[in-house]
């Protein structure tokens, strides 16, 4: 089965490193034009700066839009902090929101597009010290689904991916070696997830493939969120 998106225009946050230059490398390689903007571009830690970029760029038209960016700020109950709060929910949920407030009107109007939200595992499971990012995730989700029901009528399908354990820059800052081994050794498969994992389902999402996936929160952990 060959994935085809010649002709769609993907707009992709996130994509400079990890998953989300998989992303972007694998929509580009099924044909797809991929808009990317740099953080000097549109720094999604300020709602000021996405709307300067969208201001600037109010013609913009787009098939797909996956938001990528995210991050991780660990802190415990007692440490953690308005600060962190706010530029974890900022980056990881509300720039989700504007950006789908300014790019949805043009699918709407077209009565088509895909929309692939990349959350984590913390949003099935957590553990200590991620309040924030867990929580956001979660808020991701609940975000996800509404919009899914809410623009279902014009042919916009919006599904979250919660990728697993995958051997990314984040994942080696946070976690120890004894911590990965451990995980790898809870993991069904035996093995982290790659980039390509996540990138071939998001590739398949927004493919002519899928009519009928939306609203979903799909786990690609191998099997660890099934235990």
């Amino acid at each position: 089965m060959e994935l085809n998106l010649k002709g769609k225009t993907a707009f992709v946050t996130g994509a400079s490193r990890g998953i989300g230059a998989s992303i972007k490398r694998t929509l580009e390689e099924c044909g797809a034009n991929v808009i990317a903007p740099t953080r000097s571009e549109m720094d999604l830690l300020s709602k000021e700066s996405i709307k300067k970029y969208f201001d600037k760029n109010n013609n913009l038209k787009v098939d797909i839009f996956i938001h990528c960016a995210g991050i991780n700020l660990l802190a415990g109950i007692q440490e953690i902090s308005d600060e962190i709060i706010e530029n974890v929910f900022q980056v990881n949920v509300y720039s989700a929101i504007q950006i789908l407030k300014y790019l949805s009107s043009d699918m709407v109007e077209k009565k088509n597009g895909k929309v692939v939200l990349v959350s984590s595992l913390y949003s099935i499971v957590s553990r200590e010290r991620r309040i924030a990012y867990s929580a956001s995730k979660n808020a991701l989700t609940g975000f996800m689904k509404s919009v899914a029901i809410e623009l279902g009528k014009d042919n916009i399908l919006i599904n979250s991916i919660a990728p697993g354990y995958v051997m990314t820059e984040m994942t080696k800052k946070n976690l120890s070696e004894e911590e990965i081994k451990n995980i790898e050794n809870s993991i069904p498969t035996g093995r982290f997830q790659t980039e390509e994992d996540i990138a071939s389902l998001v590739a398949f999402l927004c493919s002519d493939y899928n009519q009928s996936i939306t609203g979903q929160l799909i786990a690609v952990d191998g099997g660890f969120t099934c235990k």
